[in-house]
Protein backbone atom coordinates (compact mmCIF):
# COMPACT_ATOMS: atom_id res chain seq x y z
CA UNK A 1 0.00 0.00 0.00
CA UNK A 2 1.33 3.33 -1.23
CA UNK A 3 2.85 5.82 1.73
CA UNK A 4 1.68 9.45 1.04
CA UNK A 5 3.41 10.96 3.56
CA UNK A 6 7.00 9.41 2.55
CA UNK A 7 9.98 11.31 0.82
CA UNK A 8 9.35 11.15 -2.76
CA UNK A 9 12.80 9.49 -3.62
CA UNK A 10 11.45 6.77 -1.24
CA UNK A 11 7.98 6.49 -2.98
CA UNK A 12 7.77 4.16 -6.29
CA UNK A 13 7.13 6.24 -10.03
CA UNK A 14 3.81 4.13 -9.74
CA UNK A 15 3.03 6.01 -6.51
CA UNK A 16 4.00 8.90 -7.61
CA UNK A 17 1.87 9.09 -10.18
CA UNK A 18 -1.11 7.73 -8.48
CA UNK A 19 -0.67 10.71 -5.97
CA UNK A 20 0.17 13.26 -8.57
CA UNK A 21 -2.96 12.55 -10.41
CA UNK A 22 -5.21 12.53 -7.34
CA UNK A 23 -3.57 16.14 -6.52
CA UNK A 24 -4.71 16.96 -10.17
CA UNK A 25 -8.19 15.37 -10.52
CA UNK A 26 -9.24 15.86 -7.02
CA UNK A 27 -9.33 19.90 -7.86
CA UNK A 28 -10.13 19.77 -11.49
CA UNK A 29 -12.37 17.74 -14.20
CA UNK A 30 -10.88 15.09 -16.19
CA UNK A 31 -10.58 17.03 -19.51
CA UNK A 32 -8.98 19.90 -17.81
CA UNK A 33 -5.79 17.62 -16.52
CA UNK A 34 -3.02 17.22 -19.02
CA UNK A 35 -0.73 14.05 -18.32
CA UNK A 36 1.88 15.99 -18.62
CA UNK A 37 1.02 18.46 -15.48
CA UNK A 38 0.70 15.27 -14.18
CA UNK A 39 4.63 13.79 -14.53
CA UNK A 40 5.81 17.01 -13.76
CA UNK A 41 4.17 16.67 -10.61
CA UNK A 42 5.75 13.10 -9.97
CA UNK A 43 8.81 14.24 -11.81
CA UNK A 44 9.10 11.37 -13.73
CA UNK A 45 9.48 11.03 -17.96
CA UNK A 46 5.83 11.44 -19.27
CA UNK A 47 6.26 7.83 -20.78
CA UNK A 48 5.99 6.42 -17.05
CA UNK A 49 2.14 6.99 -17.51
CA UNK A 50 2.25 3.99 -20.55
CA UNK A 51 4.73 2.58 -18.78
CA UNK A 52 2.86 1.86 -15.31
CA UNK A 53 -0.76 2.58 -16.79
CA UNK A 54 -1.47 2.29 -20.58
CA UNK A 55 -2.56 5.65 -20.58
CA UNK A 56 -4.60 8.84 -18.81
CA UNK A 57 -7.92 7.25 -18.83
CA UNK A 58 -6.23 4.07 -17.21
CA UNK A 59 -4.08 6.12 -14.64
CA UNK A 60 -7.89 8.08 -13.49
CA UNK A 61 -9.06 4.66 -13.04
CA UNK A 62 -5.89 3.42 -11.20
CA UNK A 63 -6.33 6.56 -9.31
CA UNK A 64 -10.04 5.58 -7.87
CA UNK A 65 -8.93 2.30 -7.09
CA UNK A 66 -5.32 3.74 -5.16
CA UNK A 67 -8.25 6.23 -3.12
CA UNK A 68 -10.79 3.36 -2.47
CA UNK A 69 -7.94 1.04 -1.16
CA UNK A 70 -6.03 3.42 1.02
CA UNK A 71 -9.33 5.40 2.77
CA UNK A 72 -10.59 1.86 3.05
CA UNK A 73 -7.57 0.70 4.78
CA UNK A 74 -7.75 3.06 6.77
CA UNK A 75 -11.01 2.17 8.22
CA UNK A 76 -11.06 -1.67 7.42
CA UNK A 77 -10.35 -3.32 11.15
CA UNK A 78 -13.11 -0.69 12.21
CA UNK A 79 -15.60 -2.25 9.24
CA UNK A 80 -14.51 -5.72 10.47
CA UNK A 81 -15.18 -5.20 14.11
CA UNK A 82 -18.76 -3.19 14.16
CA UNK A 83 -19.92 -5.82 11.30
CA UNK A 84 -18.80 -8.89 13.11
CA UNK A 85 -20.64 -7.67 16.66
CA UNK A 86 -23.79 -4.95 15.56
CA UNK A 87 -25.96 -7.75 14.86
CA UNK A 88 -25.89 -9.06 18.21
CA UNK A 89 -25.27 -5.67 20.13
CA UNK A 90 -28.11 -3.45 21.78
CA UNK A 91 -28.62 0.15 20.36
CA UNK A 92 -27.32 1.82 23.03
CA UNK A 93 -24.17 -0.44 22.05
CA UNK A 94 -24.32 0.27 18.13
CA UNK A 95 -24.73 4.25 19.01
CA UNK A 96 -21.43 4.08 20.42
CA UNK A 97 -19.81 2.30 17.03
CA UNK A 98 -21.79 4.67 15.23
CA UNK A 99 -20.05 7.40 16.81
CA UNK A 100 -16.63 6.19 16.47
CA UNK A 101 -17.17 5.30 12.94
CA UNK A 102 -18.49 8.71 12.15
CA UNK A 103 -15.42 10.13 13.77
CA UNK A 104 -13.09 8.28 11.79
CA UNK A 105 -14.66 9.04 8.73
CA UNK A 106 -14.23 12.95 9.56
CA UNK A 107 -10.80 12.55 10.67
CA UNK A 108 -10.02 10.20 7.12
CA UNK A 109 -11.80 12.60 4.60
CA UNK A 110 -11.42 16.23 6.69
CA UNK A 111 -8.31 16.25 7.78
CA UNK A 112 -6.14 12.44 6.89
CA UNK A 113 -3.13 12.86 4.36
CA UNK A 114 -5.28 12.43 1.13
CA UNK A 115 -8.72 14.53 2.21
CA UNK A 116 -7.70 17.95 0.79
CA UNK A 117 -7.61 16.03 -3.02
CA UNK A 118 -9.80 13.08 -2.08
CA UNK A 119 -13.40 15.07 -1.52
CA UNK A 120 -12.96 16.65 -4.76
CA UNK A 121 -12.28 13.13 -6.77
CA UNK A 122 -15.59 11.81 -4.98
CA UNK A 123 -17.59 14.92 -5.20
CA UNK A 124 -17.11 14.88 -9.31
CA UNK A 125 -17.35 11.00 -9.52
CA UNK A 126 -20.83 11.18 -7.82
CA UNK A 127 -21.65 14.22 -9.89
CA UNK A 128 -20.78 13.13 -13.32
CA UNK A 129 -20.22 9.64 -12.76
CA UNK A 130 -17.87 7.54 -15.19
CA UNK A 131 -16.07 4.02 -14.99
CA UNK A 132 -14.50 5.74 -11.80
CA UNK A 133 -17.55 5.41 -9.50
CA UNK A 134 -17.94 1.88 -9.76
CA UNK A 135 -14.82 1.55 -8.45
CA UNK A 136 -15.65 3.79 -5.90
CA UNK A 137 -18.76 2.80 -5.01
CA UNK A 138 -17.72 -0.85 -5.13
CA UNK A 139 -14.35 -0.70 -2.94
CA UNK A 140 -15.35 2.10 -0.71
CA UNK A 141 -18.70 3.63 -0.76
CA UNK A 142 -20.69 0.23 -0.35
CA UNK A 143 -18.54 -0.95 2.42
CA UNK A 144 -19.69 1.90 4.21
CA UNK A 145 -22.95 2.40 3.81
CA UNK A 146 -23.32 -1.06 5.37
CA UNK A 147 -21.50 -0.48 8.13
CA UNK A 148 -23.46 2.34 8.70
CA UNK A 149 -27.06 0.75 7.86
CA UNK A 150 -26.17 -1.85 9.78
CA UNK A 151 -25.47 0.15 13.11
CA UNK A 152 -28.69 2.97 12.06
CA UNK A 153 -31.00 -1.09 11.46
CA UNK A 154 -30.05 -1.91 15.13
CA UNK A 155 -30.36 1.88 16.48
CA UNK A 156 -34.25 2.08 15.40
CA UNK A 157 -35.43 -1.10 15.15
CA UNK A 158 -35.56 -0.42 11.11
CA UNK A 159 -34.36 -3.26 8.91
CA UNK A 160 -31.19 -2.25 6.70
CA UNK A 161 -33.21 -2.37 3.27
CA UNK A 162 -35.53 0.39 4.84
CA UNK A 163 -36.29 3.79 2.70
CA UNK A 164 -35.38 5.55 5.57
CA UNK A 165 -32.22 3.43 6.65
CA UNK A 166 -31.07 4.13 3.55
CA UNK A 167 -31.73 7.97 3.55
CA UNK A 168 -30.32 8.45 7.07
CA UNK A 169 -27.53 6.67 6.04
CA UNK A 170 -26.97 8.68 2.33
CA UNK A 171 -27.47 11.68 4.87
CA UNK A 172 -24.81 11.42 7.24
CA UNK A 173 -22.38 9.85 4.78
CA UNK A 174 -23.46 13.20 2.58
CA UNK A 175 -22.57 15.47 5.88
CA UNK A 176 -19.05 14.38 5.67
CA UNK A 177 -18.27 15.09 1.84
CA UNK A 178 -20.40 18.12 1.85
CA UNK A 179 -18.30 19.70 5.12
CA UNK A 180 -15.14 18.75 3.44
CA UNK A 181 -16.27 20.42 -0.04
CA UNK A 182 -17.26 23.38 1.85
CA UNK A 183 -13.83 23.55 4.43
CA UNK A 184 -12.71 26.77 3.18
Amino acid sequence: MPKPHQEPNQISTRERLLLSSLKAFGHRDYDAVSTREIVADAGVNISAISYHFGGKEQLYLATAEYLAETLRAGLQDQLTQILAVAEQTDAVTCRSLLTKFINSLVDSLLWGELSGDAAGFIFREQNHPTAAFDILYQQLMLPLQNTYATLLSRITGRTVDNRQTKLLTHALMGQIIGFRMAQT
